[in-house]
């Protein structure tokens, strides 16, 4: 009974260079998930690769998803979740970088854009008592 206030979030924690670099730990190890779902698609249904790629992809999420709860119980679930959005820049660095795909001015303007929400809100954050 007494451990509810052990195990509850640091309301007002301020955030750090190191709990975002935690966050954006877990939120790369999500993106992964999206490379092999990516690979999956490159071969036959139930293949040996088909299946290696979505066990790959299970186990990916399965890290992630232990992660995440680590991380929801250390911030609070608005930070946490405003830096989440960073997944999309994430995707498309992968997305440039592994598949050699193109990445838009739109795209990079729409990345600035959550960037700057995600600063917002950690700015919040940073100033919460």
């Amino acid at each position: 009974m007494g451990n509810e206030t052990q195990n509850a979030p640091a309301k007002g924690k301020k955030i750090t260079l190191v709990s975002l670099a935690v966050i954006q730990a877990g939120v790369i190890v999500y993106t992964m998930s999206g490379i092999c779902s990516k690979m999956t698609a490159n071969y036959e249904a139930f293949s040996f690769m088909w299946l290696f790629w979505i066990g790959l992809e299970v186990c990916a999420l399965g890290v992630y998803a232990i992660f995440w709860q680590q991380i929801i119980k250390r911030f609070d679930l608005s930070i946490a979740y405003a830096n989440r959005a960073f997944a999309i820049f994430w995707s498309m660095l992968w997305a440039m970088l592994l598949f050699k795909e193109k990445i838009t001015p739109a795209n990079t303007l729409g990345v600035l854009i959550i960037f700057a929400g995600i600063m917002l809100v950690n700015s919040e954050a940073g100033h919460a008592s």
